[in-house]
């Protein structure tokens, strides 16, 4: 049974890591944008992640669950970089961490609760390759996750950025900024723990030194070899 998180800098290439490790290992992606759309299709209006008052929580994690089985196994890579150039809603400056949004903040802390949830109950199912939402420290004591963590430098990502969504250097660099801070925000706010730590990942990757494809082939040994030991 396999399992992979993968926590990804934004213009760093985990998009395309993430979808060269999920087809060679045949495991299914599960994001940010696929649970929030799981959720939506188990009947959870679009303000509902944000402003979240209702109950039957075990019932609404088991309908995205349902929903998550119904999606694509891998979105297109072109698809999973747009994915990963937006922020997400609930992670702009103006969000949830907006001193004077007290609701919605406590919404949020009920939807993270019910996405751990979930995640969880994914990874029970295995072969899955889960991309950020805290899945490193969700599953930090699952011996048989594999946490990758794909970083680059600033130059690198701001270019590749640049090229992928049209915009000016300016606009890009401001964009990978406002990622890195919002989700380093988030895993501090809601799992205690800094972004970049390396000791919750057992790979860190630097796509400014390594490339896409030696990156994919590394992921994929290091799990391989997690499940087959090496002769002693």
């Amino acid at each position: 049974m396999a399992i992979v998180t993968l926590s990804r800098q934004l213009g760093a290439g985990g998009s395309e890591i993430a979808a060269g490790v999920a087809k060679a290992l045949g495991l299914r992606i599960i994001d940010r944008e696929a649970i929030d759309c799981a959720a939506l299709e188990a009947g959870v209006p679009e303000i509902a992640l944000h402003e979240l008052g209702y109950e039957g929580r075990r019932g609404l994690m088991q309908r995205i669950l349902d929903a998550l089985k119904a999606s694509p196994a891998i979105p297109s890579i072109v698809e999973m970089e747009r994915r990963e150039s937006v922020l997400p809603i609930a992670m702009t400056p103006r969000g949830i961490f907006t001193p004077a949004m007290p609701l919605l903040s406590a919404a949020m802390e009920d939807y993270v609760r019910i996405v751990g949830m979930v995640i969880l109950n994914i990874a029970q199912e295995g072969n899955v390759l889960i991309i950020g939402r805290g899945s490193q420290v969700l599953l930090k004591d699952n011996p048989e996750a594999l946490h990758v963590k794909v970083i680059a430098p600033l130059p690198r990502r701001v270019e590749k950025l640049m090229r992928i969504e049209g915009i000016t250097q300016r606009e890009a660099a401001q964009r990978i900024l406002a990622s890195d801070q919002a989700r380093a925000e988030y895993l501090r706010r809601y799992y205690g723990v800094n972004w970049l730590d390396p000791q919750l990942y057992d790979l860190v990757i630097n796509t400014g030194r390594i490339s896409i494809q030696t990156a994919v082939q590394l992921v994929v040994m290091a799990q391989v070899q997690r499940v087959i030991p090496e002769a002693s």
